[in-house]
């Protein structure tokens, strides 16, 4: 469960922008579908969801790209980042003091029953600040901290009585590279008190950003279970799409689906690599009906709108069975309003712990008695060309206030600014 989210000095944001997802005990609207208790004594109830709106060019998706960061350096700095390999962050640019220095992310979460609070501070070279603070009971506990001294040119580390590793600590400190995560080599190193942290960043995380590939094989390992496949069919009929049922065909690649035009470096490349590894091949079903017989059709006959919700279909399905939380990015670029609405909807009454945060420019949403106030966001940018994140809470909205009429008005700010300078 996320409960917030911020991230300081990165991309288009300079002062630190903080996400909540806490619930507001102010707001009673839509409390049994929208919101959950987290199981953690004295913590406010959670959101399900949360929109974040925007001019373009606002910071909406550098606020979420900055998750994504988080993800993948713990996820891959242990392994994949080398000695020596700058770190893929970048400063606001905009003040020279800025630019010279680290950029903060931090995350507050719960997994397996526990309340943890992490983050880290780095450049482009190395980690500058890590620390983690975990919550077992009402007292906070903190397990380590790490810091860079700019004098000495070494990290310093200071555990706390309740962190666990004994001698082992040692370890796994000479094995952290600068621009390697402790937390991510501990966990390689079998650090099983760490392992939830990194599981809740490996498992329970899922970030889809717009260049997320809409291809229906991100759905087909779903399908390949009955309870799978009714599961999907059931997804897509509450749409409205005429999907009677899914083939799925398992088959080899072969080299003559490579295209002809590569060339001849890059087609032996690929015979090696995925010429007679085992595809699956994806057929939809329609009844016809004068006849009743199903006709087959392949996912290049449906319309982009169907094809693209199928694909959506396994990550949302699994994200709601799993509870876990997704993070997508221009979720309208892709799925009519109306699909958004729904998918919205169901996240909402799953009845689990599965968490939504997406950005829009769909203000429909907003009209549809779908979000409670506590769950809009919007983001734009001052003077000084920087990211602000603020909620709707922070005017006095009334509980049947016209919000989307309100904000195309522009009372909430976070609208584009358009100026006619020339007439046609």
């Amino acid at each position: 469960m996320l409960i917030e989210f911020s991230v300081t000095n990165y991309r288009s944001i300079r002062e630190k922008q903080t996400l909540s997802m806490a619930a507001s005990k102010y707001y009673g609207e839509l409390k049994d579908q929208n919101c959950f208790n987290s199981g953690i004594p004295g913590l406010p109830q959670l959101v399900r969801s949360a929109v974040i709106y925007g001019p373009n060019a606002s910071g909406k998706s550098n606020l979420l790209v900055g998750l994504s960061v988080m993800q993948d350096l713990v996820r891959s700095s242990a392994k994949e980042i080398q000695a020596g390999e700058k770190l893929d962050i970048y400063p606001f640019q905009l003040d020279r003091a800025s630019k010279d220095k680290e950029s903060e992310f931090e995350v507050l979460f719960i997994e397996g029953g526990v309340r943890y609070q992490y983050g880290f501070a780095l450049n482009k070279t190395r980690v500058m600040r890590e620390w983690l603070i975990a919550y077992p009971g009402r007292r906070p506990q903190r397990w380590f901290d790490r810091e860079y001294n700019r004098k000495t040119k070494m990290d310093k580390y200071e555990f706390g009585p309740r962190f666990m590793g004994g001698r082992l600590r040692q370890d796994w400190k000479s094995a952290t590279r600068g621009n390697a995560l402790f937390l991510s080599v501990a966990v390689q190193f079998n650090s099983e008190q760490l392992m939830p942290i990194f599981n809740w960043f490996q498992k329970r995380l899922r970030v889809l950003s717009p260049n997320f590939s809409l291809d229906p094989r991100n759905t087909a390992s779903t399908c390949e279970t009955e309870k799978g496949k009714n599961k999907v069919i059931k997804f897509l009929s509450a749409a409205d799409l005429s999907i009677a049922d899914i083939r799925i065909i398992k088959r080899k690649f072969t080299s003559d689906e490579l295209p002809k035009e590569l060339p001849t470096e890059l087609k032996e490349h690929f015979r090696k690599e995925i010429v007679g590894k085992e595809v699956s091949e994806i057929k939809f079903m329609h009844k016809n009906t004068e006849t009743g017989d199903m006709v087959e059709f392949d996912p290049r006959d449906e319309s982009d709108g169907t094809t693209n919700l199928f694909a959506f279909a396994g990550p949302w399905l699994d994200v709601i069975a799993h509870d876990k939380v997704l993070i997508v990015d221009e979720i309208d670029s892709s799925l009519h309003p109306l699909i958004v609405h729904e998918l919205v909807r169901l996240m909402h009454q799953s009845g689990g712990k599965a968490q939504l945060v997406f950005t829009t420019h769909d203000t429909t949403i907003l009209s549809q008695n779908i979000m409670r106030r506590d769950q809009v966001w919007f983001i734009e940018k001052n003077e000084a060309q920087a990211s602000r994140l603020y909620p709707l809470s922070d005017f006095k909205a009334r509980e049947k206030e016209a919000l989307e009429r309100g904000y195309l008005r522009g009372r909430y700010g976070a609208i584009p600014f358009i100026q006619q300078t020339l007439k046609l």
